[in-house]
């Protein structure tokens, strides 16, 4: 057995080395944080470093910023479901499509804060934010080290989607929600890709932008029809119940964060928002219910929810979808006049949308002096 005298203390040659090595580490992390945030100032607005599908986007928005004081916000399924000539005709407003497929509601807050600082609110019209509530809260996965992520997830992007969970949630949703966050923000801090991004900016994707833009679509995506997805969609209404089961949406604290966000965003005064849900064929079987409005600041934002086949029948025919979670042509038509005529409806009820204003004085309620 060992004798405890006559053990001996690590050598000192072996304290200093690990003394020095710990410092060494120290060192370097604080050296790489200093230089990544320093790095960091120097580049220009990360939103307008190049991001695939993005940027076009982008670019859209800023030669249509005059005359449009409109938008629809959120996914693929607003991308190819919003068609803002048919809006429009309804509700005399003058509206775009910034709806991107692969999105989320990252970045639906990012694009909708950006539309909103620039807005330059035409005498007489609405300014309406209309956006999607039922977007994911995060890219997928396979997004997080592309630049739609790295770029835009800043601290107010993480906080924003951490307040997008509530109690009702899994715990693991919760923590990977909140986990898939903070690691964009890391990126995001640490510049991964983007001095690459500065330097070397990829051009824009010419073909993409003047699809977004011809016939007057604003941003409107329509798919040529497809063969193969017209047995999965049969599928579904086949096997669609006589009514769907309904069951509560989930509403968290960061869909009114986002509400609030954008009324700071922006000195304009009276800014309309709506949120609204689209059509998809699993709301034949399983369909989400929603209250009526949202109440923010004390304004209440009305929630249209068009996901419901028992409500809207006319919505849920086969010839309106592209495939089993996105509309056709003829169904972005027919989605886009129900959803400012159910908009139209609701102010007929509430009152507005009040016209744009600019104005130094603090506002008070929507619709009022």
């Amino acid at each position: 057995m060992p004798d405890p005298e006559n053990q001996q203390d690590p050598q000192p040659q072996e304290r200093v080395n690990a003394s020095a090595l710990t410092g060494a580490v120290a060192l370097f992390c604080g050296g790489f944080i200093l230089v990544a945030s320093l790095l960091h100032l120097t580049l220009r607005d990360p939103l307008h470093l190049h991001a695939d599908v993005r940027s076009e986007k982008l670019v859209m928005m800023e030669r249509l910023h005059g005359p449009v004081s409109s938008a629809a916000f959120g996914t693929s399924r607003v991308h190819n479901g919003f068609d803002p000539r048919a809006f429009d005709a309804v509700l005399g407003t003058r509206s775009m499509n910034l709806g991107i497929e692969g999105g989320s509601q990252a970045e639906q807050r990012t694009m909708a804060l950006e539309f909103t600082r620039q807005l330059k609110p035409q005498p007489g019209t609405p300014c309406l934010i209309l956006l999607e509530l039922t977007a994911g809260a995060n890219f997928q996965n396979e997004h997080l080290v592309h630049p739609r992520a790295i770029n835009i997830y800043d601290w107010s992007t993480a906080r924003f989607i951490a307040h997008l969970s509530n109690s009702r949630m899994p715990l693991i949703q919760r923590v990977g929600r909140t986990g898939f966050a903070l690691a964009a923000t890391a990126l995001h801090y640490f510049n991964i890709g983007m001095i690459s991004n500065e330097v070397f900016t990829p051009p824009l994707d010419q073909d993409i932008l003047a699809d977004e833009l011809k016939d007057n679509q604003r941003g409107l995506k329509i798919d040529p029809f497809s063969a193969h997805e017209r047995p999965g969609i049969d599928e579904r209404f086949r096997q669609r119940p006589a009514q769907p089961e309904l069951t509560p949406g989930n509403l968290t604290p960061g869909n009114s964060d986002l509400i609030a966000d954008l009324i700071a965003a922006n000195p304009t005064r009276n800014l309309s928002f709506a949120y609204f849900t689209l059509p998809v064929t699993g709301d034949l079987a399983l369909a989400e219910t929603y209250p009526d409005h949202l109440t923010v600041s004390g304004r209440d934002v009305p929630i249209l929810n068009l996901g419901r086949p028992d409500l809207f029948p006319a919505l849920f025919q086969t010839d309106m979808f592209h495939d089993i979670g996105h509309l056709s042509k003829a169904g972005a038509d027919a989605f886009s006049q129900t959803l400012a005529q159910q908009l139209k409806a609701w102010y007929a009820t509430h009152g507005g949308p009040p016209p744009c204003s600019v104005s130094a004085t603090k506002p008070g309620p929507e619709g009022t002096p």
